[in-house]
Formats: structure tokens, sequence, C-alpha cells
């Protein structure tokens, strides 16, 4: 069985890097309306973003949610 999680549980969750370097917290969470299927997350940022690093317009860093690994209340970025 896998385990569930509602939307809002990920806002406030620290993202860090898989070496441990912390990146910020998670800020919201996109969608697919189409199928449900989440896509991103959008990470508010410690500093500033690394070059290349894809941001929205609010600065938020995006992370598609298939390279994740969530454990208690973090999120890691693979």
């Amino acid at each position: 069985m896998s385990e569930k999680m509602f939307s809002e549980e990920f806002v406030g969750m620290t993202a860090m890097t898989a070496g441990g370097y912390l990146l910020g917290m998670v800020d919201d969470v996109v969608f697919d309306t189409e199928t449900g299927e989440l896509k991103y997350l959008l990470i508010k940022l410690r500093g500033t973003p690394k070059k290349g690093q894809k941001v929205d317009a609010g600065g938020r860093a995006i992370v598609a949610f298939d390279g994740l690994k969530i454990s208690g209340k973090n999120v890691t970025i693979l």
C-alpha cells in the first residue's frame, strides 16, 4: 500500500539536496489539472538561485516531483 499525503502537508517542509545542503522551504505545489498528477514543488529558496536553476516569476525554484524523496518533514532533491 502506498502512503498518501495532502498537498498542504508539503507546504513548509524543509527542502535539501542529497548532500544535505539546505535549499529552503516548500512554498506551493503544482498539479496537472487534466490528470490530477502532482508535477512540481515550488521551493522558496534560502539564497539566490543557482545558474540554470528553473524559477517561477516569484523567484521560487521549480522542482519536478519525480526527482524527490520525502522523509518525515524533509524533501530531498535528487
